[in-house]
């Protein structure tokens, strides 16, 4: 996020909020501060102001995180790696609940999940005891953050889903994930990339809401805002729930991705030693009722996280996925 705090005196220096004490129209970089503007130091001193990390996937997000993503990835995603060339093993970074990756143990592929998110991977080790036993030791679960990953040991496939790969704010973090994910894979090994686009506008909301069994409305209101010249958005996703009709707590979170567009992903992919071989918006196709009355698990295939496609094109976010190979011989 673009969230710094003094680890001196622990001011911190929101960019799009600006300061309002001190003069700071919302918009302007941390890096072209100068004064007094940080309380005590005066914006002096070499890495005094450090980045706000990431929040954690916790409380009611983490609960209702596939109530409101439906099942249009995990098909996708599936589906794709059963066409792939045997033997697959898959490193899925940002695994969250195990949406993607129980599915894909339960279909015979060995896969590697990693989140740093406790709450979030309690939910996906519950979902593991589901899997059938011949293939629940296929699913690994590992707790860390993936900017310092280092599992020591090679994959045929690295998946990305959901925009986690967006929470690097800059090319040059976006380098070096990509070059974390390069020494995870096998020589020629692919990558599957998901960009979040958000709707067209500066400004923009979305909202849905979910009956959650038994008795439970959750309502989902993402409201954000688009800096095309910084290249980023940010959101405020907030759940409300009612029960019984009455208003439980509220649970609010800020997200902030970069603005990254498909062809710049390409570029930052080809200059990293990748060659993107496959592009699908939107997972490539949306499945309705095929009339059939059979009972079809895979019949609908709707949702995304954090938003949903719309049939009107500029009222919410779409998301591209690339698949790309990595080049023998490119470090």
């Amino acid at each position: 996020m673009s969230v710094y705090s003094c680890t001196v005196c622990k001011f911190r220096y929101d960019e799009w909020l600006g300061d309002t004490k001190n003069g700071v129209p919302p918009g302007v970089p941390f890096f072209k501060l100068a004064g007094s503007v940080c309380t005590t130091c005066g914006m002096q001193g070499e890495g005094r102001h450090v980045v706000v990390p990431e929040t954690k996937y916790a409380g009611l997000e983490a609960t209702y995180y596939d109530q409101f993503a439906g099942k249009a990835g995990i098909v996708f995603y599936r589906d794709w790696l059963l066409q792939e060339p045997a033997p697959v093993s898959v490193l899925e970074l940002g695994v969250g609940t195990g949406r993607i990756a129980t599915e894909l143990a339960e279909h015979g592929m060995s896969v590697c999940g990693v989140d740093w998110s406790c709450e979030m991977l309690e939910i996906a080790e519950r979902k593991k005891k589901r899997v059938r036993k011949e293939n629940r030791e296929r699913l690994e679960l590992v707790e860390q953050d993936m900017w310092e990953l280092d599992l020591h040991r090679e994959f045929t496939h690295v998946l990305m889903p959901e925009g986690i790969f967006q929470q690097a704010a800059d090319r040059m973090e976006q380098r070096k994930l990509l070059r974390i994910i390069t020494q995870h894979l096998t020589t020629a090994g692919v990558v599957a990339i998901d960009l979040v686009l958000p709707p067209m506008r500066e400004s923009w909301r979305v909202e849905q809401k979910k009956f959650v069994f038994p008795d439970r409305m959750v309502y989902q209101r993402i409201e954000g805002e688009t800096s095309f010249v910084r290249q980023k958005f940010r959101c405020t996703v907030t759940y409300e729930t009612f029960l019984d009709q009455y208003e439980q707590p509220r649970y609010r979170v800020d997200r902030e991705y970069a603005l990254l567009l498909p062809n710049e992903l390409e570029l930052l992919l080809e200059s990293e030693g990748f060659q993107v071989i496959e592009a699908f918006e939107n997972f490539g196709k949306t499945t309705y009722d095929t009339g059939e009355k059979d009972y079809d698990r895979d019949r609908w295939q709707h949702g995304g996280y954090p938003f949903v496609r719309s049939t009107e094109a500029h009222a919410s976010g779409t998301r591209w996925t690339a698949i790309a190979k990595k080049i023998s011989g490119i470090v």
